[in-house]
C-alpha cells in the first residue's frame, strides 16, 4: 500500500497552509489505517458443491470481514459458507476456505476480504 508523503515538514511562511498540511495528511494515516483501506477483491473463485476449496487472499493478518458475490452458474438455490477450522489445519492469516452446499454444480464468486 502507498504511504502518503510527508508533505507537513516543508517550510513555509503560510501558518495557515502548514496547518492544513498537517491536518490533511493526519487525516489520509487515519484512513490507512482502516481494514477497509487494505481489502481485496479477489475475481472468479470457482467453488465445487460440497467441496472445502481454499482460497489466497495475502492481507498477511486475519481477515476481519469475508463475503462472496452472487454466484454464477447454476440457477438451483444453495448456500455459501466459510470454513473456520479450530483444528489449526488452515493458516488464516494466509487462506480463506470457503464450500458451496446445494447446488448440485461448479459456481463462480467473487471474495471480498477486509
Amino acid at each position: 500500500m502507498r504511504r502518503v508523503i510527508s508533505i507537513a515538514t516543508d517550510t513555509s511562511a503560510d501558518a495557515v497552509a502548514d496547518r492544513a498540511r498537517r491536518e490533511l495528511t493526519e487525516a489520509v494515516r487515519e484512513l490507512q489505517r482502516s481494514p477497509l483501506a487494505a481489502g481485496q477483491v479477489i475475481s472468479n473463485v470457482s467453488l465445487a458443491d460440497g467441496i472445502a476449496t481454499t482460497v489466497p487472499h495475502h492481507l498477511g493478518r486475519l481477515p476481519t470481514f469475508v463475503s462472496c458475490s452472487v454466484p454464477r452458474g447454476p440457477s438451483t438455490s444453495g448456500r455459501i459458507e466459510e470454513i473456520r477450522s479450530t483444528s489449526g489445519t488452515n493458516d488464516r492469516t494466509k487462506y480463506v476456505t470457503l464450500t458451496a452446499n446445494g447446488y448440485g454444480a461448479t459456481v463462480t464468486v467473487d471474495v471480498v476480504v477486509f
